[in-house]
This record gives C-alpha cells, sequence and structure tokens, in this order.
C-alpha cells in the first residue's frame, strides 16, 4: 500500500495545516464550527447552500476572512464522521478552490486540496457507482455493475491491515447471518500476493453458506482499473453499499453500520409489500386492469418527484414480478413496459438493460398462440417433440432438480396428478440443466408415474432462446392443437383453471 499511505499522510498535512491557520483565529474557528455543526442533520444539498451562502456573506464583509472560512468548512466537513460529508468537502473544493475564487492561504496545498477532490468525487453517496471489471479468484473477470441483486457490498481490503483483520469476520459473521433481499459480498483485494490473498479468503471467508448472499472475490494486482480514485480506496478497509440501480447509498461503512442499512433497506421493501398487499387485497378476483389502474395511479402520485417515482415504481415492478400470481406477473411486464423501458433516463444501463431483456423473453409463445415445438431427448437418448396432438392437453414443465421452488411445484403437481389424468393431460417434464447422472436418478424415483422426461443434453433445440427460461420454475398449459392456454403459472391457478377445462 505504499503508494496509497503517501497520498494519505498528504490528506492528513492539508488537514493539520488548515487547523493551525485556522487556531490563529481561533473566534473565527469558534464561531464558524458552531454555525456548521447546526447544519448536520441537514441534506448535502442544503448544507451546500448554506455554507455557499456563509463564504458569500463573509466575503463581503470580511474579504480578508473569507478564504480562512472556506478552509474550515472544508476541514469541517472532509474529516466529519458523518456519511455523506465528503460531498460538501468536494463542492467547496471545487466552488470555491479549484476554480481560481479563492485562494489557499497555503497555496502549496493545492495539489492535495485536488487530490481529495478527485479521489472522493466519483464514489460519493447519491452517485452512480463507477463501472469496475476486475479479476475473480478463479481468474473469471467480473463487472461489478452487471451483478444483478438487489443490494451489493463493496469490501476492499488488504491481508496486512489490521483494521481489516478486525473488521473481516465481523462482514463475515453479518454474511453468514443476513436474512433479507439477496446480497453480494464482493470482497475486493487491493494488494497483489495471491497466496495471502487465498489464505486469507480461506481463512475468513470459505464457511459462508446463506442462500440470501453469494460472495465474489476480486483483485487488481496491477492497478489498472484505477479502483484506488473511483472509490476513494487511499486506505483500507473501504466498503460501500449499493442499490439495484447501482447507486451508492452507503460509504464508509463499518460492519455495524453496514448492519443497520441492510435493516433499513429491508424494513423499506416489507413496508411496500405490506402496502401492495392491502391494495391489491382489496379486489377479489384481482384482473390485470386492476393491477394496471393500480400501477398508472402510483405514479400519478409520484408526479415530478423523480427519487420517489423510481422507488415506487422499482418496488412495485419487484413486488409483481416475484408473486405467484399469474395475473400479478403480467402487471409487472406492463410496469416494465410503460414505467421503465419508457422512461430511461430514470434508470440504470444495466437494470434498463435487464428490464427490457425480461420483456423480450416474455413476450415469447404468449397465451393463444401456437408454442414453438422443442425437439429432445429422452432417458434412452431419443429425439422426440415437446408436445403432440395425443392427448387434450399438455402440460410442460420447465425445471431444476435441486431448484427448491421447482421441488415444490412438482410436489404439487404430483398431488394433482389423478386429475390431470382423468382430464387426459400428458404432464411433459423439461430438465434445462447439465447434470445427466443426477437427472437419470430423478427420473427412475418418478416412476411409475406416466410422465414424460426430456433433456436438452445435445444442445440441438435452443430452447432458452425460443423460451422464457432465465429462471425456472416454468409451467405451460397447451391444447390438443399447441395453442397456450397459460404460461408461466403456478400449481394453485392450475388447479383453479382445471376447474373450467
Amino acid at each position: 500500500m505504499k503508494r496509497i499511505l503517501v497520498i494519505t499522510a498528504a490528506a492528513l498535512l492539508l488537514v493539520l495545516g488548515m487547523r493551525s491557520a485556522a487556531a490563529q483565529e481561533s473566534n473565527t474557528h469558534t464561531s464558524v464550527t458552531a454555525y456548521l455543526q447546526t447544519l448536520l442533520a441537514e441534506p448535502v444539498d442544503s448544507i451546500n447552500l448554506h455554507v455557499d451562502r456563509l463564504i458569500d456573506s463573509v466575503g463581503r464583509q470580511q474579504p480578508e476572512l473569507q478564504s480562512k472560512v472556506a478552509g474550515i468548512a472544508f476541514d469541517y466537513f472532509s474529516t466529519s464522521p458523518v456519511m455523506g460529508h465528503e460531498a460538501v468537502a468536494v463542492h467547496i473544493a471545487d466552488e470555491w478552490f479549484l476554480n481560481n475564487r479563492l485562494k489557499l492561504e497555503n497555496e502549496s496545498l493545492y495539489p492535495i486540496l485536488y487530490t481529495f477532490a478527485e479521489f472522493n468525487r466519483s464514489s460519493l453517496v447519491g452517485k452512480d457507482a463507477p463501472a469496475l471489471q476486475m479479476q475473480g479468484i478463479d481468474s473469471i473477470p467480473v463487472q461489478i455493475r452487471d451483478i444483478t441483486t438487489p443490494l451489493k457490498v463493496l469490501f476492499f481490503y488488504d491481508t496486512e491491515c489490521s483494521t481489516c483483520r478486525k473488521e473481516t469476520p465481523l462482514l463475515a459473521d453479518l454474511a453468514r447471518s443476513y436474512h433479507g433481499a439477496p446480497l453480494t459480498l464482493i470482497a475486493i483485494y487491493t494488494q497483489s500476493d495471491r497466496a495471502a490473498w487465498e489464505a486469507y479468503v480461506r481463512e475468513w471467508f470459505g464457511d459462508i453458506d446463506n442462500p440470501d448472499v453469494q460472495v465474489i472475490h476480486l483483485w487488481d494486482p496491477e492497478a489498472e482499473t484505477g479502483f484506488h480514485q473511483k472509490y476513494a480506496v487511499l486506505s483500507t478497509p473501504m466498503m460501500f453499499l449499493l442499490d439495484e440501480q447501482n447507486v451508492i447509498i452507503g460509504r464508509g461503512l463499518d460492519s455495524e453500520a453496514l448492519a443497520q442499512m441492510l435493516g433499513l433497506q429491508n424494513a423499506q421493501v416489507l413496508q411496500y409489500k405490506n402496502l401492495f398487499d392491502n391494495i391489491f387485497g382489496v379486489f377479489n378476483p384481482l384482473t390485470l386492469d386492476n393491477v394496471e389502474g393500480i400501477a398508472d395511479a402510483l405514479a400519478a402520485r409520484a408526479g415530478d418527484n423523480r427519487k420517489l417515482y423510481v422507488e415506487v415504481m422499482l418496488n412495485l415492478f419487484n413486488y409483481l414480478r416475484n408473486s405467484d400470481s399469474f395475473v400479478q406477473q403480467q402487471g409487472a411486464l406492463y410496469v416494465a413496459e410503460k414505467y421503465i423501458a419508457a422512461e430511461p433516463d430514470y434508470w440504470s444501463p444495466e437494470f434498463l438493460e435487464r428490464t427490457v431483456y425480461a420483456l423480450a423473453k416474455a413476450r415469447l409463445n404468449p397465451a393463444g398462440q401456437k408454442a414453438t415445438q422443442l425437439y429432445l431427448q429422452k432417458k434412452c437418448g431419443k429425439t422426440v417433440p415437446m408436445y403432440n396432438n395425443k392427448h387434450w392437453y399438455t402440460l410442460v414443465f420447465f425445471h431444476l432438480i435441486d431448484c427448491q421452488q421447482c421441488q415444490k411445484e412438482l410436489a404439487e403437481i404430483k398431488r394433482l396428478n389423478p386429475q390431470l389424468y382423468d382430464l387426459d393431460i400428458q404432464v411433459v417434464l423439461v430438465y434445462v440443466g447439465k447434470d445427466q447422472e443426477n437427472w437419470k436418478k430423478f427420473v427412475r424415483r418418478q416412476q411409475p408415474i406416466r410422465w414424460t422426461f426430456l433433456n436438452d443434453f445435445k444442445d440441438q433445440s435452443n430452447m432458452r432462446m425460443l423460451y422464457d427460461l432465465d429462471y425456472v420454475p416454468h409451467l405451460y398449459l397447451l391444447d390438443q392443437n399447441g395453442i397456450v392456454v397459460a404460461k408461466d403459472i403456478r400449481t394453485n391457478e392450475l388447479e383453479a383453471l382445471l376447474q373450467l377445462l
């Protein structure tokens, strides 16, 4: 970390230099600091406005003190323990010093002031997280902005850093015990000793097994990505929290502060879930018109408040998308098309790209049209069509063997099997994975159920392009002619549908 420590020491010299100069005018320092303390509860934009007014007012009344007051304010906010105040210090540097509007009393400190601003401006709270592609511990490159979990933690550390060695086990414990919205912990090693890195990973992260958390280990041994400047890694540890939009919502965190922020984020998701449960629960039955009307009303209520609009529409989209109700899943497509894809400036490029892609996938094989025929393989290796006209209906179940939701749905299909048989509904289970031995064992366990078990181990069907299989399970009900009666439904909806056949 030698090149980093030089910058850190220089930053300390800037702070000490300003304080020394300020001590010559203790009354000024005391009064300015007392005023700045009254601003701590204000949002950053408001603090910036108040500080600008203060500096401007001093300049009109006591020009000789203007630079001193600006320096005191910069010193105060650049060393503030309150998250987000770095943005105020950067604002003061840009607005009053780096544009030559004022001159530092010690002009030799300009390079340090510039360095502080440049090393902080791109990773401030509320900013889009800078793109960063680094090598994984398995040598596979990872772009952090492409990770799709609703929450992401960036943890920059050094194996020789004593504070890191205190913080890492606390963070690992948090990762083990965390429960909430899916979270990715991105642990980034800042040095170049691979052996030390691998040993550290085994020591502290090796036993993390939490379905709500995935852990990714990255490094950049040659410092080619510029991560030091992009993420203000002047020293370690340095921790950030990003939301689903890749916006920085936490910076300079420790594990305790991170746990509090994660609790607040999950509490907000739960509040929105309860709100939507109550709204949609009023309608029985719930129709797609109801869902679309509610979405329109919520968007109108948010009005021109961009932050509120994004917050409400994102939570609504996720709520509908993750619902077991086919109607609500269709509502998610409506929200995606009208309030996300149609408003590209409101959303991060990665989120927008994923949403547009999901829309295109969801439009495949719509209800009322003939399903795309797939030619797949049976256990014996014979290639057969996925559906035919030998039965009144075909129930196609795309699945993975180790998928918990697939297992739950499969158990329900087995429960409904007598009804399916009476209605001449052929059940076709299409395995979308690649574990041949595990699949063969799975098929043997299902006998003597008169179902058809198919796979695509030969990669001949192109089914992932022809069907929406980015996640499973997926259930399709087809009539005798292959027309889609219903798609992407759950077994509780299938059971209700069986009563109508």
